[in-house]
């Protein structure tokens, strides 16, 4: 009897293994056979009982909006959002550092380099005819806006160059930005020369740098060279380039040397190669900024104002 009883039992735990085959061995299968312990809330095992695939997801990006500076195009009104200098004139590394500005390191569609943690910190002094005038060089600050090859070797070599202030007036050295894209060389002498004993405010700070493009006829009629439909466009205003605007929102290292090269008549630009993506066109596709051609150009070539007739007696 006992045999027969193991036998038995030895039969129903094979019939058990065959039904749980054929059903699958899902965790509740198994339950009706053995007294195994309800599964966790929450538990990973799905009806199955295996784990299911789990996929990673991001932590979402924040979205830091613009300063308040780019919400305005207005010369007057951007003059007095931005801070001063001893001078009067406006710092626009201040406004960098402050955070008033937030330029980008580099244009649509480029990698930035990664540079966390670099900073570069070679700045030094041009010695004067006395410690008075001996000149404060901030590489670091240039460095934050501007690439090597902006200024090495095409403006300084890298070494023993006699930089006199004569020169710096005639808008060699230094004065290839200061004074045209940078604090005026004339009422910043106390940026530099840190000893000089200077009145403030005496400077009145402007919006420096905005460009009028020479218009490069071409030796065919007077018509442009180079635009986009072969047509004669004299009657348009040359084209202007408010340098503030681009330097709130990009890096001068985004655009120069890549794009442009800073002098005066060294850069070539024409509306075909604006509608081509280079140049200008670089940003002002649609998507980055608005998009160069009919319909907008008005953005660009803005007649300059009419100065009011003399009043002086003859």
């Amino acid at each position: 009897m006992r045999r027969l009883r193991l036998r038995l039992r030895a039969v129903l735990v094979l019939a058990g293994y065959a039904v749980l085959a054929s059903v699958g061995c899902n965790r509740t299968m198994l339950s009706a056979f053995f007294d195994l312990p309800r599964p966790a809330t929450g538990s990973l095992l799905t009806s199955s009982g295996a784990a299911p695939s789990t996929v990673a997801v991001s932590p979402p990006v924040a979205v830091v909006p613009p300063p308040a500076f780019e919400g305005t195009l207005d010369p007057d009104s951007a003059v007095t959002l931005l801070p001063r200098d001893h001078a009067g004139n406006i710092d626009w590394v201040s406004a960098l550092r402050n955070g008033v500005i937030r330029p980008r390191a580099v244009l649509p569609g480029r990698t930035a380099p990664d540079t966390a943690g670099f900073r570069f910190g070679f700045d030094f002094n041009f010695p004067g005819p006395d410690t008075t005038f001996d000149a404060y060089f901030p590489h670091s600050t240039h460095t934050q806006w501007l690439n090597c090859n902006t200024c090495h070797a095409r403006i300084f070599p890298y070494r023993g160059t006699p930089i006199k202030m004569g020169d710096v007036f005639l808008g060699k050295f230094c004065g290839e930005c200061h004074g045209k894209v940078s604090f005026p060389v004339l009422t910043g002498c106390e940026r530099c020369h840190a000893r000089l004993n200077m009145p403030p405010n005496r400077a009145k700070p402007e919006l420096i740098g905005t460009i009028t493009f020479v218009r490069s006829d071409s030796a065919a009629g007077g018509g442009v060279d180079g635009n986009a439909a072969g047509v004669t466009t004299t009657a348009l205003p040359p084209a202007q380039f408010p340098h503030w605007v681009h330097r709130s929102r990009y890096l001068c290292k985004s655009c120069h040397m890549e794009l442009f090269v800073p002098k005066a008549g060294a850069n070539r630009v024409t509306m075909k190669m604006i509608s081509s993506g280079e140049a200008c066109g670089a940003c002002h596709n649609g998507k980055t900024a608005f998009a160069a051609g009919f319909g907008a150009c008005d953005r660009c070539h803005v007649p300059r104002p009419v100065p009011p007739p003399s009043t002086s007696p003859r």
